[in-house]
């Protein structure tokens, strides 16, 4: 039917219901978590187009879009040194909550600022009510599938696809 397989995700989730809140020890934070404001909109689209591949990139639009999918969402930024190097989107559905979109700038990668933002929206589902959280990454990112797990999300036997169509001549 013309379409092709460009990606596999993996879907992991992590049960909320009587799981431990997960407050890290608050002295070693490497970043400083705020609410997203306008003016921090054209960075979070910087970070993410250093963070991702060329197809997976998000601009001002799509950014809109992640925040728009839930009824109830929340996008925070993390600070360090003065300058913004992650952001979150979290957002909630029912009983379920959605870890829509996490990045953080290569220069702060492997620092905890991704798991802290990953801490932070487990934090607020669970303070809003969620029984579950989901999210989804790139079969072959190992990094971000090692910190999700480290976070006790849990990878779930089904697969996301993504399909792209290509229309024939």
């Amino acid at each position: 039917r013309g379409f092709t397989v460009i990606d596999r995700l993996v879907l992991l989730e992590r049960g909320l219901l009587g799981s431990p809140s997960p407050r890290r020890d608050r002295t070693s934070r490497p970043a400083s978590l705020h609410r997203v404001r306008r003016r921090n909109v054209e960075t979070m689209v910087g970070i993410d187009q250093s963070a991702f591949p060329a197809g997976w990139r998000n601009d001002v639009a799509s950014l809109a879009e992640i925040a728009d999918a839930t009824p109830s969402a929340r996008s925070r930024i993390a600070r360090s040194n003065g300058r913004t190097v992650g952001f979150a989107i979290t957002g909630k559905a029912g009983t379920t909550g959605y870890l829509q979109r996490i990045a953080v700038h290569p220069g702060a990668q492997r620092l905890g600022v991704g798991r802290q933002l990953v801490d932070d929206a487990v934090e607020w589902l669970m303070r809003r009510g969620a029984n579950r959280a989901l999210v989804n990454t790139g079969i072959d990112n190992h990094a971000a599938l090692r910190m999700y797990e480290r976070a006790s999300f849990e990878r779930l036997d089904d697969q996301l696809v993504v399909l792209e169509h290509r229309r024939t001549a």
